[in-house]
């Protein structure tokens, strides 16, 4: 028998541990304590299971009871413990060392907590344990390699705590570990080759870590693993071929967010249990295995952003005997080619999300997909798909997303989409379609996300469908043809945060009730046809950041209160009518942002504005009256012979601006070379406001900036006035681009000869944008050219100086050629650009030549003390 100071020892120490608990904790979360009393024995006490005979605590199970507090160092004298249960407390403190005094310990879980601190060490004397469960707290540390000589250890979950260094290699030697948790921490290093040896293992979780390194071959040995989860590290080669062997009974393999590259093993099909297979974001490329039809569990196949596919047709194929238990398919972001099976809608009935976007997938969407009746989401877009959108889409009453924008869709919007009752994200923009919205589409009333934008579509908005659509948070029209009043009730979208509805036709005044959508951020309304004044209602959008109303036939002077909208960024009120003064608080004292040009009547607000001054109520009466008086003298002496010559002459001018308007859309650059006619607004806007992020290239005379006018990417080069030269520069490009035409030559788009937003100055090159940079990039960076590639631009280079000095009249001598000036487009074709220190010949080349080995070196153009590397240095010798 035991004596009663046993039972004593545990008494007194439950006791401390409910003050430990009770001291780090309110009232309300200790309630489960409060059967801890003296009016009970202890082994009756809520959470406390104690040995029949001998009455000593075994069991401690306080789980979930959110108590709060710290773990008291007397729990060490529950020394008949076998279980110890303290998790989803917030718990805080460290893990008492005096727990490696249980010598009977056989389970220890203190997960989701807060604990602090590194792993006890002395929890290795616990050599009776199975079971050890940390995760989710703030462990730090390294994983003590002492872990690897626990004979009974079963499971070992440190997961989600923020552990570093290595996973211990002694791990490999615990043979009756059947679970391994310790993805979401900070481990680095490679998978030890060791934990091969873990025969038994079913669940290995290495996911959320820094591991690197190959998936040693050791690793193929775990014929019984069931989990594998490696994802969000930086893993790469290959997964063997014969995976599919090596891991007979798997049911996950979780591998997404590394670098894995290689083909998909083509054994996958014959783990026979497999429910997911998950590797997103890696560098898999080439075709689907066959036989995944064979996966009857398979239930999330996601393949998205690799470079799977061959962009050709049967890449889909594989689509036509997956009829399994599948509910997840993505496809998106990789290369897959071809049209979609019409036999896709035999797919799984209980598919919910099928994403194909940004693939390479062409033809019709089939009509079969109205069969997947249990889809939730569906993705689409950015591929090349052509045809109408089916009507049976209108069939998947349960879907939520709906995304076919990007593609060259073209017919109606179908009526049936209305019966998407459930639809809250429908992305049809970027298409061909025409008409007007189907009225249907009101009954779509859980919507939140709509893009039209980008389309042929026309018509007017009606009110009820704004009216119906009252759970908008963004609403994007832009970029088509409708007509008429915006709806007014537009104010009824109160949780709209975005409404773009630029580049159409809207006329009339811009909806005052804009003013009720309080969470309304970002607001463009540009190029219609609105008129009237600026709502004062704008004033009352106090979160916004970017309004747009630039293009229109505003009049009428500039709200006060705008000004006071703190958040606001951007302001554009270009192109307008609007007269009168600038305000000179908030957004109208920021010179980037603020944009005003084209309202010729505007006047005061800051003095780094340069605009006129305002005149004084009193001084405008003044000058009203002298005016009236010198017309009414000029009226009484002018005769009738003038008057009809004034209005002959008015006619005459009246004619010929008719006559200049009707033949205004392109303009001549230099000797009747024709190119649109560009603003530096619409340069502003293509370029993202002259974004440092679109900057991709600076020279000696200015800068090039990505950006996109419609559809059609360009290159912006923008000269800095400043810089000596620039203007002789610009002009001799102009001069060199204007008559010549050749593949290998970077072809000008336009020119662009105007005031910036501050009223200075301001010359631009329009040139077609060349997606794959300049030749310096890859002579100097981390890519690399094959030899052919090589050989192929010298080829390019070497047909373009051809024409310029021998095929074109007059001869044109670049005098500054070099890899930077080298650009090369999607195909790798290379075109030689930068004609501003081009010199322009008279004569036959030859000629020139004798002539200019007489002058001086104050005559030489091109970089200072710059020689091309490689290729260059050898080709400019031979033809420049």
């Amino acid at each position: 028998m035991m004596t009663t100071s046993g039972n004593e020892t545990d008494h007194a120490a439950l006791l401390a541990l409910k003050t430990g608990l009770v001291g780090g904790s309110s009232s309300e979360n200790v309630e489960a304590l409060t059967s801890w009393n003296a009016s009970l024995h202890f082994c009756k006490w809520v959470g406390v299971i104690c040995d029949g005979r001998l009455q000593r605590v075994t069991v401690l199970d306080l789980s979930d009871y959110n108590t709060g507090g710290v773990i008291s160092p007397f729990i060490g004298n529950l020394s008949f413990l076998r279980v110890i249960d303290l998790s989803g407390n917030r718990l805080e403190g460290f893990i008492p060392k005096e727990i490696g005094l249980l010598s009977r310990l056989e389970i220890f879980n203190v997960s989701n907590n807060a604990l602090q601190g590194g792993f006890p060490l002395q929890l290795t004397n616990c050599t009776r344990l199975i079971t050890i469960w940390c995760t989710r707290n703030a462990l730090t540390g390294i994983i003590p390699d002492q872990l690897g000589s626990m004979p009974k250890l079963q499971i070992l979950a440190l997961r989600g705590n923020n552990f570093t260094r290595e996973v211990p290699s002694s791990l490999g030697n615990i043979s009756s570990l059947i679970q391994l948790e310790l993805g979401e921490n900070r481990l680095q290093g490679s998978i030890p080759s060791n934990l091969g040896k873990l025969k038994s293992l079913n669940i290995l979780y290495l996911d959320q870590n820094s591991l690197s390194g190959k998936i040693p071959s050791s690793l193929y040995n775990l014929t019984n693993l069931r989990k594998l989860a490696l994802s969000l590290n930086q893993f790469s080669g290959t997964l063997a071929p014969s995976m599919g062997h090596h891991f007979p009974h798997l049911t996950g393999a979780y591998l997404g967010k590394n670098s894995f590259t290689g083909l998909i093993p083509p054994t996958l099909p014959n783990v026979s249990f497999l429910q997911r297979f998950i590797v997103p974001q890696n560098n898999f490329y080439g075709k689907i295995p066959d036989g995944l039809g064979r996966l009857q569990y398979l239930e999330r196949l996601d393949l998205g952003e690799n470079s799977l596919g061959t962009e050709k047709e049967g890449d889909l194929d594989f689509l036509t005997n997956l009829t399994t238990s599948l509910k997840v398919l993505s496809m998106n972001g990789n290369r897959f080619g071809g049209m979609i099976p019409h036999s896709f809608g035999n797919l799984s009935s209980k598919i919910e999300y099928l994403l194909l976007g940004s693939n390479m997938i062409s033809g019709r969407i089939p009509a079969e997909i109205g069969n997947l009746t249990s889809l939730v989401s569906l993705g689409m877009e950015n591929n090349s798909l052509t045809g109408e959108v089916p009507s049976s889409i209108g069939n998947l009453v349960t879907l939520q997303i709906l995304t076919l924008g990007g593609n060259g869709l073209r017919g109606t919007i179908p009526s049936s989409l209305g019966n998407l009752k459930n639809l809250y994200n429908l992305g049809l923009e970027g298409n061909r379609l025409q008409g007007s919205i189907p009225l249907n589409l009101q009954n779509c009333s859980s919507l939140q996300e709509l893009y039209l934008n980008n389309n042929k579509l026309n018509g007017t908005i009606s009110m009820e469908l704004v009216h119906n659509l009252n759970k908008l948070t963004l609403l994007c029209l832009s970029y088509n043809s409708f007509t008429g009043h915006f709806p007014t009730t537009v104010g009824e979208l109160i949780n709209l945060y975005e409404l773009y509805i630029s580049h159409n036709k809207f006329s009339g005044e811009i909806p005052t009730e804009l003013g009720k959508c309080s969470l309304l951020e970002f607001l463009q309304v540009r190029e219609n046809s609105f008129e009237g004044t600026i709502p004062l209602s704008l004033g009352l959008l106090k979160v916004a950041r970017y309004m747009d109303l630039s293009g229109n036939n505003l009049s009428s002077r500039i709200p006060q209160e705008v000004q006071n909208l703190s958040s606001l960024l951007i302001l554009n009120i270009s192109f307008n009518q609007l007269e009168g003064p600038v305000p000179t608080k908030g957004i109208f004292t920021n010179l980037t942002g603020f944009s005003f040009q084209g309202n010729e009547k505007l006047c005061g607000g800051i003095p780094e504005l340069h605009l006129p001054k305002c005149l004084s109520i009193d001084k405008i009466n003044n000058e009203r009256r002298h005016i009236m008086s010198t017309v009414v003298i000029i009226s009484m002496t002018v005769t009738i012979f003038f008057g009809f010559v004034l209005v002959s002459i008015f006619i005459w001018i009246v004619r010929r601006k008719m006559l200049k308007r009707n033949n205004t859309p392109a303009i001549s650059l230099l000797e009747g070379a024709q190119y649109l006619r560009l603003s530096y607004t619409q340069l502003w806007e293509a370029t993202g406001g002259f974004s440092v992020a679109n900057l991709i290239g600076v020279d000696s005379f200015g800068s090039v900036y990505s950006g996109a006018l419609g559809e059609r990417p360009i290159a912006v080069k923008v000269m800095n006035l400043e810089k000596r030269g620039a203007v002789k520069s610009f002009k001799t490009e102009c001069k060199a681009l204007s008559n010549i035409r050749h593949r290998n030559l970077l072809q000008i788009l336009s020119y662009c000869s105007s005031l910036d937003s501050k009223g200075s100055d301001f010359l631009a090159l329009v040139y077609e944008l060349m997606p794959n940079g300049s030749l310096e990039s890859w002579v100097h960076g981390s890519r690399t050219l094959k030899f052919r590639q090589w050989l192929d631009i010298a080829i390019d280079i070497a047909s373009a100086l051809e024409y310029l000095h021998h095929d074109c009249e007059p001869p044109i001598v670049h005098c500054d050629l070099k890899p930077s000036n080298v650009l090369l487009d999607a195909d790798m074709v290379a075109h030689v650009g930068d004609f501003g220190l081009a010199r322009i010949l008279r004569g036959r080349l030859s000629d020139n030549l004798n002539q200019e080995q007489s002058m001086s070196s104050l005559g030489i153009k091109g970089t200072v003390g710059y020689v091309p590397p490689g290729i260059f240095s050898t080709f400019v010798k031979i033809k420049e």
